[in-house]
């Protein structure tokens, strides 16, 4: 066996041990610096072009383009929850008939499901309520860490906390970017560097190349959404927007987590032809994100969408949700070391450069 093949697979074997490590421990304690680390390179274009153009010290250029964005993301924020409360005051006012109809509909379903488990085997009875004392015991569990998990996030102090981090490290980074990325490049050795510069460049265009395939698909199905719910007089058509695009995250179920269960709850109440109409949309909304998908995703990060769904699936088996994130960022980061050389697995890849 080739020794330097065997090298590179030990060094692979390392490198996802790290990754998992660092971003299952690491992560969340550092996470205020490597948001300011994203935002401080996304800053950069604008920031040249002001010292460069404008002549501004880099400080004051720095200082001009954080407070734009602050602004920025403040105005869209504040603009996109004032349309939304109507939408959200509507929902409230009409949730006790929601919850009526929920009663009656579970009522219904669950008489349906006595009816059936009654006429099995005693056998099949015992081993489907050991099930669900199991299944009930697994979602307690869950439904108890989500909880402690969401005090942490909603934890005001903390988070303005986290936020100023975030902001004032965001400054420093960006205004000495160079000297930072010189003091990180000699920490290894003189013969890595080239190839380091060649996989942190790589790496970032393919992961923002990524970021913006996936805010493109997830705007595309947010933007189809609204104007297809529109088109049938649905309901909520803002809000109902946004969660389906905020669900095409979702690897395989996608905008299904929104379209089935309120199509279901459409039928069961009465209201078939909504039903039909919403999962006509689904099916529209569906067809035009996988028709986009491939291009989109091939083109802005050269990676195929096999490849992508292998990652996201990995992903979520060893980081859970997060894993639809950190999955394709770790194969990025992977293909550009191996195309690089820093991991020669595969000799005539790593030629190609």
């Amino acid at each position: 066996m080739d020794r330097t093949w065997l090298f590179s697979v030990l060094g692979l074997t390392g490198f996802l041990l790290i990754s998992w490590a660092l971003l299952t421990y690491g992560l969340p304690v550092v996470f205020p610096f490597v948001l300011a680390l994203l935002v401080a390179e996304l800053m950069e274009p604008p920031v040249r072009w002001l010292v460069r153009r404008a002549r501004l010290p880099r400080s004051l250029a720095v200082a001009l383009v954080l407070l734009i964005v602050v602004g920025a993301l403040g105005g869209l924020l504040t603009v996109g929850i004032a349309y939304l409360v109507g939408e959200i005051r509507t929902l409230i006012s009409n949730l006790p008939y929601l919850y009526t109809a929920g009663l009656d509909l579970s009522g219904q379903l669950l008489a349906k499901l006595e009816e059936l488990v009654g006429n099995l085997p005693e056998t099949v009875q015992q081993q489907i309520n050991v099930n669900l004392a199991k299944l009930q015991s697994h979602l307690g569990t869950y439904l108890e860490g989500l909880a402690g998990k969401l005090g942490i996030v909603t934890s005001v102090p903390g988070f303005l906390i986290n936020v100023v981090i975030t902001l004032v490290a965001t400054f420093f980074m960006a205004r000495d970017r160079s000297q930072i990325g010189a003091f990180l490049l000699s920490l290894f050795p003189v013969g890595w560097r080239d190839q380091i510069r060649q996989v942190k460049t790589e790496v970032w265009n393919n992961a923002i190349g990524w970021a913006k395939a996936q805010a493109l698909l997830i705007t595309i199905t947010a933007v189809v959404s609204m104007i297809g719910l529109a088109i049938i007089g649905a309901r909520y058509v803002v809000l109902g927007g946004l969660l389906i695009g905020l669900a095409d995250v979702l690897p395989i179920i996608g905008p299904g987590a929104v379209f089935v269960p309120w199509a279901l709850y459409s039928a069961f109440t009465g209201n078939l032809w909504l039903a039909v109409k919403l999962l006509i949309v689904y099916a529209i909304v569906s067809a035009s994100r996988q028709m986009l998908e491939s291009k989109v995703v091939g083109d802005r990060v050269g990676l195929h969408p096999l490849a992508v769904l292998l990652a996201i699936y990995l992903g979520i088996k060893f980081f859970g949700a997060l894993g639809v994130l950190f999955g394709p960022l770790i194969t990025i980061l992977l293909k550009a070391m191996i195309t690089s050389g820093l991991l020669p697995i595969f000799p005539d890849e790593s030629r190609k450069r």
